[in-house]
This record gives C-alpha cells, structure tokens and sequence, in this order.
C-alpha cells in the first residue's frame, strides 16, 4: 500500500466514524448510501433486518433522568480539548495551545500558554497544575507559569488522561495501550498494560483512555474495548473490572466506550460515551443508577455533530468533571461549551 492509499483510507475511516457520531439522523447505512448514489442504486435494498438504526436507543425514559442542565460556559476555544476541577471547585478547561481556568460562578479568572493543544490536566494539592500534551508533560505552577517539562515517554506516545497521587504521576499511554508511572517531575519510572498474569491487558481502539486515582488507593481505568471500568493497584496489579458490552441504556455501546469517567464525591460512576452519546450514573459497585442527559438531550444539532466528528477523525466523546455539589459538567466539542447539569431536585412531602 502506497502513502496515497494509506492517506485515503484514514480519510474514509475518519468520515465514517463522523457519520457515526452524528447517529441519531438515520443511521450509518444512510450516510454512505448519500454519498455513494450510483453504486448504491445499482444494489437491490437489503431489506430492513440489515439497516442499522439506532433510533430506539436516542430517547432516553424520562424516569431514569437523575439531572437537569442547568448552565453553560463558553470555551472560547477553537479546539477544546479536556476539562478538570480542583478541590476547591475551580474549573480548569484546555484547549488550542492554552489552559483557561473558571472560577465557581462561570467567570474566567485567567489563562496561560502551553506548548501544544493540551490533552489532559490533573490539579496537585499544592496547586501546581500538569498538564498533559500528546507525548509529554508540563508542569505549572497555580499563576500558570512554567515550572518544567518532561522528555518525551517515547515512541507511538499519545497521552490521553493524568492522575495523580501524593507522590506519583500517572499517564495513560494510549497510543501504545499502558499506564507510566511517574515521579512528581514527569520522570517515567515504569510502565504497566501489558498482558500478563497481573493484567488481563488494554484493549484501546482510538484515542480514548481515561484515568483516575480513587479515595480507596486504587487506580481506575478505562478499558473501552471491552467495555470496562476497571481497578489497579498502583503497581499495576489488576484488582476488579465492571461494565458490560451492549445497546441497551445500562451497557456501553460501540466499538470503545466509555470514553470519559469521573467520580462523584460520594464514590459513584459518571460515565460519558461516543458514537451514541450518553452520559450515566453508577454505584461505587458499577450497578447502573440513572441518565445524567442522553443521546436526544446531548447532541442536538446533527450537522454540528458532524463536523465536530469530522474534525476529531475518531468520533467524539464528552469529557465529563464533577464538583464538590455532585454537579456534572461536560466538555461540548461542537458547541464548544462546558455544559453543566445538576442534580433533580427531590419533591418535598407534605
């Protein structure tokens, strides 16, 4: 195959996964058939048991819906990128080659530069704030100033989530598939993801691979190609996997989900999904518990999905942060928002 081809073929994959991002506007089999007229009309119609449509699955049961939206904040940001919140509540979003960071009202409180479009930031105790780019770290300290850059982790690096302890750094490493454990410098100390008698291994298909420290010491995980949440010792022992494989609302749909998950501060799950938008609710345990916004409330404007997936070439997720009010925000890459939702107000008795 020639560089040509291997161009062309990225392209098409690219646009098939935008048409699957904007699923809700007739399937996937009527977005190629629109763009392959002659071919498709030379076909006899395969009849409705091969049509892929999902259009049972955009409505979301008003029962299961746990929040309401409630807000928004615009990015300002060609490109958002990630989004993060610190103990005290400050929201920090990166995007372009910046990280602009929110105070608890929405207002924007100051910004600073970054070497490249950001793909992740994790918050220290101190307030230093690391920032993650596509094959390196940086570290800043509260005002935003430079304090230090790491060396590159290597090659095929594609670093996608940080999290942080008191005294380690960890980097997923989604281009090949691992977890770097870091000093508080960015220095890489070892590596674990591999397949072995410790790890069943990371299946990750794109560029999705989310991370985050618990209060319980673990390390939870994405492991999107199967479909899991998954808990590692920070040594890199597997401990415990949840999530199963499906369409319906309770599962995780599509070839790699879910693609972004944060915690709430009572222990439970939020869960955020590309291709069939879905944001969800699950216990401490991984039991489904509720919707936080669906598929018909996520994404709305289909020709806004489109070329929002277009542009991302591999589908797009939301990035999701909680706060300390157990309020969910998350990162709109076609609005370009962080759009914040909050939970139901509970009917009083009388």
């Amino acid at each position: 195959m020639n560089e040509n081809e291997k161009v062309d073929r990225r392209k098409f994959f690219g646009a098939g996964l935008a048409g699957i991002g904007a699923i809700g506007a007739g399937g996937v089999a009527g977005w190629f058939a629109s763009r392959t007229p002659a071919r498709a009309a030379e076909r006899p119609a395969l009849g409705p048991r091969f049509t892929y449509d999902v259009s049972d699955y955009i409505k979301t049961d008003p029962s299961l819906l746990l929040y309401d939206e409630t807000a928004k904040i615009a990015t300002g940001f060609t490109e958002p990128k990630c989004i993060e919140i610190a103990k005290d509540d400050t929201l920090f979003c990166g995007g372009d080659k910046a990280v602009k960071i929110f105070g608890k009202d929405g207002s924007l409180k100051s910004s600073f530069e970054v070497s490249e479009l950001p793909h992740a930031i994790a918050i220290a105790d101190d307030g230093k704030i690391f920032v993650g780019l596509k094959s390196f770290i940086e570290i800043h300290d509260a005002s935003g100033k430079l304090i230090s850059k790491s060396e590159s982790f290597g090659e095929k690096i594609y670093v996608t989530s940080l999290a942080l302890s008191s005294a380690a750094l960890f980097v997923a490493d989604a281009g090949n598939r691992e977890i770097i454990r870091c000093d508080l410098t960015g220095k890489a100390i070892s590596r674990f993801g591999k397949k072995n008698e410790d790890n069943p291994g990371f299946a990750i298909p794109s560029a999705y691979f989310d991370l985050s420290l618990g209060s319980d010491g673990l390390l939870w995980t994405t492991n999107t190609g199967r479909h899991q949440i998954e808990a590692y010792s920070t040594d890199g022992k597997f401990e415990l996997g949840w999530g199963a494989t499906g369409m319906a609302i309770e599962n995780f749909c599509g070839c790699c989900n879910p693609v972004h998950f944060t915690r709430l501060p009572d222990g439970r799950f939020v869960t955020s999904e590309k291709g069939l938008n879905r944001i969800k609710i699950y216990d401490a345990h991984g039991k489904f518990a509720g919707v936080v916004a669906g598929a018909d409330a996520l994404v709305k404007d289909l020709e806004l999905a489109r070329r929002a997936c277009k542009n991302c070439q591999i589908g797009f997720g939301f990035d999701v942060a909680c706060d300390s009010q157990s309020r969910v925000f998350a990162l709109d890459p076609a609005t370009r928002d962080i759009r914040i939702f909050a939970p139901k107000q509970k009917a009083v008795a009388t």
